[in-house]
This record gives C-alpha cells, structure tokens and sequence, in this order.
C-alpha cells in the first residue's frame, strides 16, 4: 500500500459516512490507506460514537482511525499538514438542512487546504460507488492542463474515461498567456472542432502526461456550470474534476459553487 494516505474526516454523523464508499474505492485505484479522522468537541470523547468509530475502522481494508480534540477545520487542516494526504474526502454537508451549498466545516476545509478535495453529495448515501466515466471541464489555459494531473493519474489507474468538455464563451478573452482561445468559426464544429482538439491534445499533452488514458471531447456553448451538470447527467459521470483558482469571495468561484450545488456525483476540486 501506498505510504501517503487519504484523509477522510467524519463528524461522527451517518450522513459524513456517505463519503466512505468513494473514499474506499479512490483508496483501492491509488492503493492507498484510509485514515479517518474524528474532531472530538469534548473531552474525553463520547465513547460510545468512539467506539463505533473503532469498529468502523476494522471493518475497513488498510484503514485506521485518528481522534482528536479541538476545531474540525483547525485539525483537519493541521492533520492534512503532517500527513500530506493524496487528497481529502468528505461529505460536502452534514446538516439536516443546511442553509448553505457547503457545510461550514467544508467551506473552510476547501479554503485553505492544498491537495484535491473530493466532495460527496449527501443524497447518494451509502450506494457503492465505481469510477469509470470522469468528467473534465476545460478552459484552455495552461494553468488548467497541469492542474489536472491527479485527474489523468486517477484515470489511468482506474482505467476510466477522460470526457474533456471545453464550454465556449465567444465573449470571454483568454486571461492567461498560452491559452488555446475558441475558434471564431465554433457555430460550424464540423469544420473547426477537430483542428482544436488535435491542438488542444498536442498542448495538454506537454503540460500533463497522458499514458494510456480514452479521452473523448465534447463542445458546448453557454452558462458553464450548468452545461457542466447537464453533461455529467447525459453520460452518467461518476466523477466531475473540477480546476479551481483557490478565491471564495462572493464574486468568485461561481461555477465551482453552482456545480457543488447542484452536482449528483462527487466533485473533485483541484487548486492550481
């Protein structure tokens, strides 16, 4: 087994519990452990949740379980810092009714920590999860293309498909020196489309390496999020990775916070 685990922090909740199978199943692809870690809010820690914990943790192959005491974003975040974890997965919210996208304890934790964060949505439960379709939304900068290594590295392991979805904006400007700007000439993609996919390949291809990886590519014009959510329901994504600048002002990270919002699959979110 790999010696650089995944983090999976539980609130000692059964909806944090939601994220164990994706946890599980990301551990067996990077043949890496599972650490749990539990933020106690008292000390000593309630014994019975502890012990269920416990248990937990023994049923789980290659998985051991970290107690701690203190604020959970604090501990998750200094946890992930001594560790160095392949990435963190947890349920985006645990509240009943959460009045916010992300739960607090998420928000903070997709704030400030630096590896991928994978966000599961409540609502699928304990379902098994499987990896097999991951869908990638691509802007044509550079910055995006190395951002995504984990992504390419995950999909070669797995075995998985790669759909790259590049959602055209005509009005929007590259912001990033090396960006592969749309052609003017997207309203006929039977003529452009495959001129940039070849490019696109040549220039992802130097930032990022591929291996054996399927890629498929897929046009869209319009809002990004929600193109990026009606093609993760069209082709049944068990995975959308999703680059992100690493801004959670108001004004910023819009698509990230529409797409966690609405997404029914885990989210991988990757700071570049």
């Amino acid at each position: 087994m790999s010696a650089t685990p995944i983090l999976v922090p539980l609130d000692g909740s059964d909806t944090a519990l939601t994220a164990l199978p994706v946890a599980t199943i990301l551990g067996q692809i990077a043949r890496a452990t599972l650490r749990l870690l539990h933020v106690a809010g008292s000390i000593p820690p309630d014994a019975e949740l502890l012990n269920r914990l416990q248990v937990l943790s023994q049923e789980l192959e290659h998985a051991t379980l970290d107690v701690r005491t203190g604020e959970p974003v604090e501990e998750i975040l200094r946890c992930a810092e001594e560790i160095k974890p392949r990435g963190i997965v947890l349920c985006k919210h645990t509240a009943a009714a959460p009045s916010t996208t992300l739960g607090s304890t998420t928000t903070g934790v997709l704030g400030n920590a630096s590896c991928p964060l994978v966000l599961v949505p409540p609502e699928r439960g304990a379902t098994p999860w499987h990896l097999q379709h991951i869908l990638v939304p691509h802007d044509g900068t550079p910055r995006t293309s190395v951002g995504f290594r984990p992504a390419v590295e995950l999909a070669e392991r797995a075995k998985a498909e790669l759909l790259v979805l590049h959602v055209v904006d005509v009005n929007a400007t590259p912001g990033e020196p090396g960006s592969l700007a749309p052609s003017p000439y997207m309203d006929q993609p039977q003529h452009e489309w495959p001129a940039w996919t070849s490019e696109f390949v040549r220039r992802f291809a130097s930032l990022c390496l591929l291996g054996q990886v399927h890629l498929r590519f897929r046009l869209a014009h319009g809002n990004p999020a929600r193109e990026i959510l009606r093609l993760a329901m069209e082709q049944s994504a068990d995975l959308v990775v999703l680059a992100w600048r690493g801004e959670l002002e108001a004004s910023r990270a819009v698509v990230l916070k529409e797409l966690v919002s609405g997404a029914q699959c885990p989210v991988m979110v990757i700071r570049t």
